[in-house]
């Protein structure tokens, strides 16, 4: 059931499906789970700022029924840090991205939580 949601300021022309697509891959890999639970939520265009300027910017949460957390954090940032500097051209010096363990009762698909 992992879940990334991105906010950035960087324009909505930037996120195309195929870098959703491309998100989807790899959040799926790195986890170890189903693409067919993964789900992405860019949202561009926000009005946002980091280090007091407007440049290209960002902050993301990864939620994951488990496969987060430690030093796998890591791997999963270099990961998506790199991906989102490729398409979307925001140095890893300006976003940030969280990692949350979520509890499998604590989360819901097709009517019913996952414990």
């Amino acid at each position: 059931m992992p879940v990334f949601s991105f906010h950035t300021n960087v324009s909505a022309d930037k996120v195309t499906p195929d870098l959703l697509k491309q998100i989807s891959s790899v959040v799926a890999r790195i986890l170890h789970k189903p693409e067919s639970y993964v789900c992405v939520h860019v949202v561009p265009d926000q009005q946002m700022i980091f280090d007091g300027t407007d440049g290209p910017c960002g902050v993301g949460v990864l939620k994951s029924i488990g496969g987060v957390g430690g030093s796998k954090n890591n791997e999963h940032a270099k990961a998506l840090f790199a991906l989102i500097k490729d398409h979307l051209g925001i140095a890893g010096n300006r976003m940030y991205i969280e990692f949350i363990d979520i509890g499998a009762a604590d989360i819901a698909f097709n009517s019913r939580t996952f414990a």
